[in-house]
This record gives structure tokens, sequence and C-alpha cells, in this order.
């Protein structure tokens, strides 16, 4: 299930703004409305106005499609199925790897666990609050 919480967070993220104030001044909307998607989880709302300003798969993509990512640690290869039949590659030499592979192992880990236990979905939004949270900070440095 959304939540409108994450949603609000991930298009503060896209427009690069910290408060809700900043962001109803970018999207056109009041800031107590935007208060009420979040206190009320009116995720509709929120979907309706990120197809109104053409954002909606850079916010909703990700949320809305089962995807499965796999990676081939031999050749680097990364390749994820989007959308059902459409299919992604993403080729990158394992030596340009930014991400170190005990750490892509622990995700993959935590991934199958959550599968397994239906819990795919708070797994990808604590991640999501993860990264929102660590943006943050890094930008203030």
């Amino acid at each position: 299930m959304y939540d409108a919480d994450i949603l609000i967070k991930k298009l503060m993220v896209f427009y690069n703004v910290f408060t809700i104030s900043e962001l109803s001044n970018i999207i056109g909307v009041s800031q107590p409305s935007i208060s009420g998607w979040k206190k009320h989880n009116y995720v509709k709302a929120i979907a309706n106005k990120c197809k109104e300003l053409g954002i909606y798969n850079e916010i909703f993509g990700d949320l809305t499609h089962s995807k499965r990512i796999s990676v081939n640690n031999n050749t680097g290869q990364v390749a994820g199925t989007i959308q059902g039949n459409q299919t992604q590659n993403l080729n990158q030499k394992e030596d340009e790897s930014l991400i170190p592979e005990t750490i892509l192992d622990d995700i993959n880990i935590l991934f199958k666990l959550a599968i397994e236990n239906e819990k795919e979905d708070d797994l990808i939004d604590l991640i999501d609050e993860f990264i929102f949270s660590t943006k943050k900070e890094l930008r203030k440095k």
C-alpha cells in the first residue's frame, strides 16, 4: 500500500525542497492541502497532482510496478523487468561499481526475506526514507 508521507517526501526530493511550504509554492497546492494529504493518507490526490504536473512516473514509477532486479557479479550487468514485458539492461564494468559487493549481497538477502514475508513494500518504504534523510543531511554539508 502507498503512503502519502513517503510520496510527499519523494516530491520534496524531486523538487529539491525541504519544507511543505516550498513544495506548495512549486506545485501550486496550498500548504494545508498538502498537510491534509499527509494526515489522511490521500494518495489519490497526490497521484492526480503528479499526473497533472507530468511527473507521475518519477514519483510513482518504482512503487506501482513489480520490479525484480538481478545482479550478475561476474559481468557487472544489472537487468530489471519494468512494466511487464519492457526490459531495461544497464551494463557497467565491475570495477566501476560504486556500491561495495557486500552491501549488494546484504540488500539482496533483505529483499529475499521481505518477499518471503510479504513485506517488500515495507522494505522499499524504509529504503526510500533512508535515502531521503541521507540526501537531506548531505545537502546541509
